[in-house]
């Protein structure tokens, strides 16, 4: 049996099915801030990662992208310790006007003024220069106020096209507690890990009720928009012949796991999981690698390596179609 796919180093060049799943996700209710799911680009690269070789600069984005989920999920945790679920919110949302796109980490409603928050997971020590932040071991990247300042530039051109009034404040919130920034003015529009605190609290103070107006605009952004995966890079194949077989944690991807008769172990970091459950994690790693393959219970047996019975499989296939 041959399968074969392709990626992008940053992302995917073939199209996947769209499943109910990403088409709920797209059409969440943006009343309530809701758990942060992994994109499908970084759950096949973490795949691949366990299950194959990834080339170092995969590996290198694979973390990236790894750092900035944590990131934004921490954030996450902030904004509903602060301020509640029940927030009008828009999450890894993509907008474009004119040819220029710009992806909204977080925009929160309070009252009638709009929070948009580039969300950073920077770790370390780093000096701030003209338009450039510095780790101070030597590497230089471009400051987030530029890429904030862009999100917002695009966001107002979009409001101004619906001929829609409304504030807008910009924060970069660096959410690591382990992140040190030096040479930071006043004027800078950072909220650093000692800030947070003070920062949401005084959101919380200033909660009023929204206009049915601006409501209505968080919603209509929501609709307008769509999801914030990326997908670039330079592309590679990948094969069903080459790769590990077998049953892997879902929580940090090992394949030293202990089955019982009804659940299964992870050795490593002590994660748990009914066998039902673990097998319909790797029905769908299967289905999101290989979107254009039909599932048999053969198939799914020989990717799981044996590790569970064919008629477990069988059933579960079977109240899947």
């Amino acid at each position: 049996m041959v399968i074969t796919n392709k990626i992008d180093t940053i992302g995917m060049s073939h199209t996947m099915d769209t499943t109910n799943k990403t088409k709920r996700r797209d059409k969440m209710d943006i009343v309530n801030t809701t758990r942060r799911k992994k994109s499908d680009q970084l759950k096949i690269l973490e795949s691949l990662n366990s299950r194959t070789h990834l080339a170092h600069a995969q590996q290198q984005y694979m973390i990236n992208l790894q750092k900035g989920f944590e990131g934004e999920a921490l954030f996450d945790k902030l904004i509903q310790n602060y301020l509640g679920t029940d927030r009008e919110c828009l999450q890894d949302r993509l907008i474009t006007y004119n040819g220029s796109t710009a992806q909204i980490d977080a925009l929160i409603l309070i009252g009638n003024t709009l929070n948009l928050y580039e969300v950073k997971n920077y770790e370390g020590e780093h000096q701030q220069l003209s338009g450039h932040f510095r780790r101070l071991k030597g590497q230089e990247f471009i400051c987030p106020s530029v890429q904030l300042s862009r999100t917002e530039k695009v966001l107002k051109q979009v409001l101004n096209q619906w001929t829609e009034t409304v504030d807008i404040h910009s924060y970069v919130i660096f959410v690591n507690p382990a992140f040190t920034l030096f040479d930071a003015r006043m004027s800078d529009p950072f909220i650093l890990p000692t800030q947070i605190k003070k920062h949401f609290e005084k959101l919380k103070n200033d909660q009023t009720q929204s206009s049915k107006e601006c409501i209505r605009l968080v919603n209509k952004l929501q609709s307008e928009s769509r999801s914030g995966e990326k997908y670039r890079g330079t592309p590679q194949n990948y094969a069903y012949e080459d790769m590990r077989k077998g049953l892997i944690c879902s929580n940090c991807h090992s394949f030293n796991l202990k089955l019982t008769q009804r659940q299964a172990f992870c050795r490593d970091c002590g994660a748990q999981y009914k066998n039902d459950t673990l097998l319909l994690h790797h029905i769908d790693e299967l289905t999101l690698l290989f979107p254009e393959t039909k599932l048999t219970t053969a198939l799914v047996y020989d990717w799981i390596d044996g590790k569970l019975i064919k008629r477990r499989i069988g059933r579960l296939l079977q109240n899947l179609s």
